[in-house]
């Protein structure tokens, strides 16, 4: 590991103000939610949109959500800028790491775009908890990846366990620009369309905005993945692997969930190489 990667593997996440995760906040701080938005446990962002649609007029609401929505922004700025400085090096194409620089440039845009409404709102970032917060630290960074190996022994003892959960680019680009940007793509959609029917245009317009970003990250997700499986039927268990972690909850798939994995990624495939220009990728 080169030092600039090995001294922003330690540098601990940080922002100003400061992180403050959701799952970490104290009883008063809980209680101090539950009187803003009726029940601590409100505080998620389904629920939160829900609640914005159903009573529009209510500025908290909407501070409330969008605040959510800004602070794993910002977690984005900070994951997407470490892989670039880390995956360097790895024997991934060079073409991977701009794509990494891409996307945190526009993990920037959206964490100013998203601050932008929160202050339409009269609301500032740290008002609210954060539902996401940076890079874990490195003894919590090692403690989710003993599970992910434990995860993946349980599940195949034959193949052994995935590497690196949080180091493997196959398993990251699996679990987040396929998965969780995935995820991002019905959020901002369904964002943008709240916007548009409570007469809020910022709130339609920057989501929007935004929702075109993830179309291209979760390209950028479909067509690295395919690269770096090509051939290697290693690389492609650990792909489907940490994507049945997030999409069914945990690290097995029996043959039908395995064969409709393998099915999305082709089908998806078509469409990101011709998003993404082709064979460029294979240039290290």
């Amino acid at each position: 590991m080169s030092k600039l990667a090995e001294h922003i593997r330690e540098l601990p996440s940080c922002r100003n103000p400061a992180y403050r995760p959701a799952v970490t906040i104290d009883d008063e701080e809980r209680a101090e939610l539950a009187k803003k938005l009726g029940d601590a446990d409100n505080y998620d962002l389904i629920q939160l949109r829900e609640m914005v649609r159903t009573d529009p007029d209510n500025i908290e609401f909407r501070k409330a959500m969008v605040s959510g929505i800004a602070s794993a922004e910002y977690a984005g700025i900070d994951s997407f800028s470490r892989k670039v400085c880390e995956w360097q090096d790895w024997d991934v194409p060079w073409t991977l790491v701009m794509a990494m620089a891409r996307q945190t440039w526009d993990e920037v845009r959206h964490a100013q775009l998203a601050t932008g409404v929160l202050e339409s709102y009269g609301g500032k970032i740290g008002e609210y908890p954060d539902t996401l917060a940076g890079s874990p630290p490195p003894a919590l960074r090692e403690g989710v990846e003993q599970a992910a190996q434990a995860v993946g022994t349980g599940a195949q003892q034959s193949a052994g366990p995935p590497t690196g959960l949080l180091n493997d680019p196959v398993t990251s680009l699996s679990m987040v620009n396929v998965s969780l940007e995935g995820s991002a793509l019905t959020l901002f959609k369904e964002t943008s369309k709240l916007g548009a029917k409570i007469g809020d245009e910022l709130l339609e317009r920057c989501f929007d905005y935004n929702w075109a970003d993830e179309v291209t990250h979760t390209a950028i997700g479909d067509y690295f993945v395919k690269l770096l499986c090509e051939d290697n039927p290693a690389a492609e268990r650990k792909a489907l692997l940490a994507h049945a972690m997030f999409e069914y909850g945990r690290g097995r798939l029996d043959q039908d969930q395995s064969e409709e994995l393998k099915e999305f990624f082709a089908e998806e495939q078509q469409r990101a190489q011709a998003a993404l220009g082709g064979g460029a990728a294979h240039n290290h």
